[in-house]
């Protein structure tokens, strides 16, 4: 079970792709835009801010697997982070709208993600596969998400945790194919073509960029 507190363009493309798999809370302080959620997601639709200690309650936040601060105010999403992080959640993300409250959230010791144009993508591979948020410390300027093409023969039709092989350098995000976007699992394989985005730690770029777009023989 997961709760998301912000129901903008973030939460709700959150919530619509982890609705599938997942039971999902989500928390909004737009009464309007609730009643619309509502009506268009499979998921729980609370009307209220994610400041309030009781609407937390109500939303079992103690039992959540996950909880994802989305909205477009800082205080809103460490606040509410810290009072999930109180309530033993294991997995929390926030998002990060002001560079310059990054040392508080880390005070605090609450993930976040900046900035908003891969915030979707990371947290919902974040919750997804968890290893992620240790890969690299998210928003602190030390990775890079690329989108690459696979050229390289040898990665097609292995699973990814072949390809990943317990690295430290990478992970991959997103696979696209077929005009579908995946949220991958370790036996998720990459056909020859397809686009996939990669969390990538910056030192490692060009070495990444070069494993997934050379064809073989240039590799060799």
């Amino acid at each position: 079970m997961g709760i998301i507190v912000g129901a903008g363009r973030i939460g709700y493309n959150l919530a619509r792709n982890m609705a599938e798999k997942h039971d999902i809370t989500l928390i909004d302080k737009d009464k309007e835009l609730c009643e619309k959620t509502n009506y268009l997601l499979d998921c729980y639709v609370i009307h209220g801010t994610g400041t309030n200690t009781k609407i937390l309650e109500d939303a079992d936040i103690a039992k959540a697997d996950f909880f994802v601060a989305t909205t477009g105010n800082d205080e809103v999403n460490l606040l509410s982070s810290v009072y999930a992080k109180e309530h033993g959640v294991n997995i929390i993300i926030s998002r990060l709208n002001n560079t310059e409250h990054a040392e508080i959230f880390t005070k605090f010791n609450i993930p976040f993600i900046n900035p908003e144009t891969s915030a979707m993508r990371l947290i919902a591979r974040s919750i997804v596969r968890p290893t992620a948020q240790s890969l690299v410390s998210l928003g602190q300027g030390n990775a890079e998400i690329l989108e690459l093409k696979v050229k390289n023969k040898d990665l097609a039709f292995i699973p990814i945790s072949e390809i990943e092989n317990n690295t430290d350098k990478f992970i991959i995000v997103m696979v696209y194919t077929d005009n579908e976007t995946i949220i991958p699992t370790k036996e998720t394989m990459l056909g020859y073509d397809d686009s996939v985005a990669v969390l990538v730690k910056t030192e490692y770029v060009n070495e990444i960029q070069d494993l997934f777009t050379k064809n073989t023989s240039e590799l060799e």
